[in-house]
């Protein structure tokens, strides 16, 4: 381990690679010890929470101890060297759990820093991940409410370079994929796991732009499990959408299907708006799934 700072000690926030909790702190004026481990950064939660809600270090922990039955943040005890020079151990967390902690904790009258940081955040990017993994932790439970939550994947996708109609087609793919899944699930009689719906997606993706979303990650130069739909284009997003629909409504009048049969509604649909698709891409001389342009045929 190295970097082990006085909870006192100034980073600077024109380097290009601070943290962005460092930032915070920077930004707000106050110390957050911090420990470079094999597993990447780790904050003192001590710190982030004092230097969030402005609460006495032993309230702080007591807050800690309640948030720890609410929350699982990644954290894990490292040593802390106090201003009296002494080393403690104590909790310290990863990036996402300080985002975790953000969202737990409840803003003071006396101290209007808690929400400044949650929409610095939200503008940087840093609470889509949870927001996208724990909705129902997020919002259901309090943390921040559907239009905060919204709010913070707009601001995020903005500070991407997305524009407004980008934005709007990325939220109605969203839900037209939520109904998509609810209708496979409604439809087929045995219970569907995580691979029959990456199968089906792959399905509307071979359908609409003969590739699956393996290869359309490696066409786009993506982390094998980057979310593909947050890199293409609008008018992907629009066809995805569609057939996705058209396969909700299409499956919401069956019942009782086997997952062959289910497929097949679902190739059908894929195939029947990829020609759709196919027709609109040659006319902009685009490739709609990765907005590339079309090689001269």
């Amino acid at each position: 381990m190295t970097n082990l700072p006085l909870p006192f000690e100034d980073v600077s926030q024109d380097r290009d690679d601070t943290p962005l909790p460092l930032i915070v702190a920077t930004r707000w004026n106050f110390p957050l010890a911090h420990v470079q481990t094999e597993d990447g950064m780790y904050y003192a939660v001590q710190d982030w929470i004092v230097g969030l809600i402005g609460v006495t270090n032993e309230q702080a922990s007591k807050d800690w101890t309640k948030l720890k039955k609410k929350t699982s943040p990644l954290w894990r005890s490292l040593p802390y060297r106090a201003s009296d020079g002494k080393t403690y151990k104590r909790p310290f967390t990863d990036d996402k759990g300080v985002y975790v902690i953000a969202q737990y904790l409840r803003p003071l009258e006396v101290r209007p820093v808690l929400e400044e940081v949650r929409e610095f955040l939200a503008a940087a990017g840093a609470f889509v991940d949870e927001i996208r993994r724990t909705p129902e932790t997020v919002v259901l439970k309090g943390a921040i409410n559907p239009d905060e939550a919204i709010d913070a994947a707009i601001k995020a996708y903005r500070a991407q370079g997305k524009d407004d109609r980008w934005i709007q087609a990325r939220i109605e793919g969203k839900i037209k994929r939520n109904q998509f899944t609810a209708a496979l699930s409604a439809a087929v009689e045995e219970l569907l796991t995580p691979r029959h719906f990456a199968t089906a997606t792959d399905d509307i993706y071979m359908g609409l732009w003969q590739r699956t979303a393996a290869q359309l990650k490696k066409e786009l130069d993506l982390p094998k499990k980057a979310n593909l739909r947050d890199h293409q284009p609008m008018l992907a997003l629009h066809y995805q959408g569609i057939a996705e629909e058209v396969c909700a409504h299409k499956l919401g009048t069956r019942q009782e299907l086997t997952w062959d049969e289910a497929r097949d509604i679902v190739k059908m649909v894929a195939n029947f708006i990829g020609k759709q698709a196919q027709q609109t891409a040659e006319l902009l001389q685009m490739d709609l799934a990765t907005g590339s342009p079309l090689l001269p045929s």
